[in-house]
């Protein structure tokens, strides 16, 4: 693979200076667009890095909250003369009644700081949004603008340093101990990085000339241009074999279209109910029921409250028999068997049970014969109070009632789309403006591209491109420069010695000023480079994650999420031009209301297009052609958007009209009247019910069982005697009064139940007979709602099963065309123009380590170069073309030689040419 790469990269530079001469094959284009895909992965993964994952929504919002909240600030300070005819477009606010008879000064400002101090957490959410979301992108315009100012900068001042004799100006012809391991380590690494960046440099001339390519060359498989009119053609020749299908389709099973409907249809039936029931209050007739059909079944012969009365009874009864034996027994161990030292309490106790230790009421008090009466009679009328729940039954029936109506203009709508040849044919046929509307727009974009009718244009257009191109080859011919000179200096100062003094190869010091004049043009010409470089990044890079990696794929479910992206973004803007709307209105009417002004003031409507075009959007249609249609047909791929096709309308009108007569006919009055008819009669049949009265009763049970009121307490202070013989007394006691008595509660409670019958009875008779009074206006009130909300799901649902006629219609072809379109524009030219700009910055940015290695392998070279002009103190004497022999009568006279020889430690001598 990487063998393939470097073999179609050497190719590139022959194409491009033979292409003035001749057009390079398309083979060869297709093979360096090859060699450069890793580019376009890495630029990608790059563009990802930095944008993240979010969605571009938050830009809009926040834009628009900007704009709102400046707009409010533009009113508050306008003259108060001036404020009538200005509008703020609050996006949370709505302007009620009390808030629009005060839009004047003080109200806008109030209303204003309302807004911001409302949502001043969501604007600070959306506002983090934006910053979350674009942060990668403005560091990199950041820094790529402080390279393009300090680059210059830096540069100016290493020229001044070295003209005054700083960085590098003047050195001592001296070669460390450690300067040969530095001089190859640096040379390594000036390698590496020099040829990252020719790499860098290469793929960008190579995507430089594929960018060219895809503005002019002709062949669809490379030129942008020519594949965008090949997938327009495409997509009209789709439309048409689509259309020609959907007319020529033959007979169809409905049979999962019509399933899914009937599902909705009782799901909305459902809904009708519930919403029957709010607006009848039928709940306050279910209550009634349910409360009164509780208290019936509680007191059935075989409950738990009829077993507690008589065992109630029984104890009562007894009690009544052995209270006299018990209190006589009670006071006669009082009597005789007194501890010593109880005497005054026992004399009390015993005075007391004289006294009051007696039952307070008989059996007849307590009503037990009336009690068994009724409870015979609740048991013997029990069905009548049961068949109450006819009403409930009836609410939970009107679903099923509607649908039996309704289901034989069902069968028959369905019958029709499925097997009617003509009735499909003409739902095809509805179509065929739209589709003439379609071909010529796709017709006149065609012509455009082509720039057929208008040579000015195309013209200009040709030599744009030209110069784009020959302009980009300059300015990628600098980065070759640099190189050069960078190769070139390397090669002088690595070649090693040179052969005699006099010779120009391997001299170090010509490497170094080579080295040196590359950093210089680094230094002068990275501001021009970096500044392009930032404007392809701003271009190309938004484009790519905002638009294009949603289109392609490169987003799991993209698009998808651009879909809802595009139909949330038109949603917002219909709601925010009608709430524009109705505020205007509301304004012009307080106007009207305080000058007395009866002008009709005219509001601008929303344009019909926008209801439209988010209609179409609800539908999907990205997912559905450039996802959806690879596997599934048409229909299918289709049949999960909320589109409502209006062209539609009038082929299944008849059937709608039908459907909406039907259920419109279907007579709900009579079935809850003949209910409450029912339940009437019923209530009628238990009338003895209105007799209960257990008042006496539940006084009794008010007071205690004997006339001790406090009769725990009795007992207790009986137990602090502590004698040993009332232990019996007072067991009995506790077992059989002091039991009872707490019995008392409960007996009441069940009284009380039983005395709120007939009060039951009276109120389930009284809201029957309000039930009855409004059930017409009711019934048709719900109707009404219902076919509201029913409507428009019929509608959805019928237009869907019309398309579903045309089942087998493939959109792969459709898929296929669209998708080259999608290609035409993100890949073709978005994809070398991304990765050229991705070369080009990294080359850039490697230019910073590059000046710092080679500024210090240049000092090395000069630290061993003898003849550089910047050394320190040149030694001419001992060059041997400027050594002056002595006279021969000076031969023998010895002289102190000028160059001692230099012992310090950690130098070494340089070496000299013999």
């Amino acid at each position: 693979m990487i063998g393939s790469h470097w073999n179609s990269i050497f190719l590139l530079f022959p194409v491009l200076f033979c292409c003035g001469s001749s057009d390079p094959s398309v083979s060869t284009m297709l093979q360096l667009r090859d060699s450069a895909e890793f580019s376009y992965t890495v630029t990608n993964l790059f563009l990802d890095l930095i944008r993240g994952n979010a969605p571009p929504t938050v830009v809009l919002e926040v834009y628009t909250n900007v704009m709102s909240e400046f707009l409010g600030l533009m009113v508050i300070f306008l003259p108060v003369n001036q404020r009538s005819d200005s509008r703020v477009p609050f996006r949370t606010i709505e302007p009620d009644a009390s808030t629009v008879i005060e839009l004047t000064a003080p109200s806008l400002s109030s209303r204003f700081r309302l807004r911001t101090s409302g949502d001043a957490e969501a604007a600070a959410a959306g506002y983090a949004g934006v910053v979350t979301s674009y942060v990668g992108f403005g560091v990199c315009v950041v820094i790529g603008l402080l390279f393009a100012i300090l680059m210059p900068l830096i540069g100016l001042i290493f020229c001044c340093a070295r003209c005054c004799g700083r960085c590098g100006g003047r050195v001592h012809q001296m070669d460390a101990k450690k300067d040969p391991c530095r001089r190859v380590a640096y040379t390594i690494c000036v390698v590496i990085i020099v040829t990252i960046q020719l790499v860098a440099i290469v793929l960008a001339f190579i995507n430089h000339f594929l960018l060219h390519e895809a503005m002019v060359n002709p062949d669809s498989r490379l030129g942008t241009f020519s594949k965008l009119n090949e997938s327009l053609a495409d997509t009209e020749k789709a439309l048409d074999d689509m259309y020609k299908m959907a007319v020529n389709t033959s007979s169809v099973d409905l049979s999962t279209q019509k399933n899914r409907f009937l599902s909705i249809v009782d799901g909305n039936l459902k809904e009708f109910q519930k919403e029957f029931v709010r607006k009848s209050h039928a709940d306050l007739v279910l209550t009634p029921i349910a409360e009164l059909q509780s208290t019936v079944r509680s007191f059935d012969v075989n409950s738990e409250a009829v077993a507690f009365f008589r065992q109630f009874y029984s104890d009562l009864s007894k009690l009544i028999q052995e209270l006299p034996t018990i209190r006589q027994n009670l006071m006669d161990t009082l009597d005789t068997d007194c501890p010593w030292g109880n005497h005054v309490e026992c004399t009390q106790l015993l005075h007391l049970a004289q006294s009051n230790l007696k039952t307070r009421y008989t059996m007849e008090q307590f009503q037990s014969d009336e009690l068994k009466t009724l409870v015979e009679q609740i048991q013997r009328h029990l069905n009548e109070v049961e068949n109450l729940n006819e009403f409930n039954k009836t609410l939970n029936s009107l679903a099923s009632v509607i649908k039996a109506t309704i289901q034989d203009d069902l069968d028959r709508a369905w019958t029709d789309l499925a097997q009617s040849p003509a009735t499909r044919e003409k739902l095809a046929r509805s179509f065929e403006d739209y589709l003439q509307h379609i071909y010529t727009y796709l017709r006149q974009a065609r012509q455009r591209l082509t720039m057929d009718g208008d040579q000015n244009a195309r013209n200009v257009f040709i030599r744009f491109v030209e110069f784009r191109f020959y302009g980009g080859v300059a300015l990628l011919c600098i980065p070759v420069l640099i190189f050069l000179l960078i190769y070139l200096g390397l090669c002088f100062g690595t070649c090693g010695h040179r052969p005699y003094e006099e010779a120009g190869v391997c001299n170090r010091g010509v490497g170094a000023n080579l080295l040196l004049a590359g950093v210089g043009f680094i230094f002068l010409f990275s501001t021009v480079l970096m500044l392009i470089c930032t404007i392809l990044f701003v271009l190309g890079g938004p484009i790519q994650t905002e638009v294009c990696r949603y289109l392609t794929g490169q987003v799991p479910d993209g698009p998808r999420k651009l879909d809802d992206y595009l139909h949330h973004t038109l949603q917002y803007m219909i709601d925010k031009i009608r709430r524009e709307d109705r505020i205007r209105q509301q304004e012009e009417e307080l106007r009207r209301a305080k000058y007395g002004d009866s002008t009709i003031v005219s509001h601008s409507e929303m344009s019909p297009h926008l209801e439209v075009v988010l209609n179409i959007s609800r539908a999907r249609l990205l997912d559905a052609v450039l996802t959806r249609c690879a596997n599934e047909p048409f229909v299918d791929a289709i049949s999960g958007g909320q589109i409502v096709w209006p062209v539609l309308h009038e082929p299944i009108q008849s059937i709608l009209e039908n459907l909406i007569t039907a259920y419109k006919d279907t007579n709900l009055v009579a079935p809850l009247d003949q209910t409450v008819q029912i339940c009437v009669s019923a209530l009628e049949r238990t009338n003895f019910l209105d007799s209960v009265n257990f008042t006496q009763a539940i006084n009794q049970a008010d007071l205690s069982v004997t006339q001790i009121d406090d009769l725990e307490g009795f007992v207790s202070s009986l137990r602090k005697l502590n004698a040993e013989a009332l232990t019996p007394h007072i067991d009995e006691l506790v077992q059989k009064v002091v039991r009872l008595d707490k019995a008392r509660a409960q007996a009441r409670h069940l009284y009380t139940k039983l005395d709120s019958i007939p009060g039951q009875r009276r109120q389930l008779r009284l809201q029957l007979s309000e039930f009855s009074r409004k059930l017409a206006e009711s019934v048709q009130l719900t109707m009404d709602v219902g076919l509201k909300n029913l409507r428009p799901l019929l509608e959805h649902e019928l237009q869907l099963a019309v398309i579903a006629t045309w089942r087998d219609i493939p959109c792969q072809p459709l898929r296929s065309a669209v998708k080259g379109g999608v290609d035409a524009v993100c890949v073709m030219p978005l994809m070398p123009l991304n990765a050229f700009w991705a070369g080009l910055g990294l080359t850039l940015w490697l230019f910073i380590p590059l000046i710092i290695f080679a500024v210090k392998l240049a000092g090395l070279y000069r630290k061993t170069e003898k003849y550089s002009s910047d050394y320190e103190e040149p030694d001419y004497i001992s060059y041997r073309g400027f050594y002056m022999r002595p006279s021969n009568e000076s031969q023998g006279v010895s002289q102190k030689p000028r160059n001692k020889l230099r012992k310090h430690k950690g130098y070494s001598l340089v070496p000299q040419q013999v």
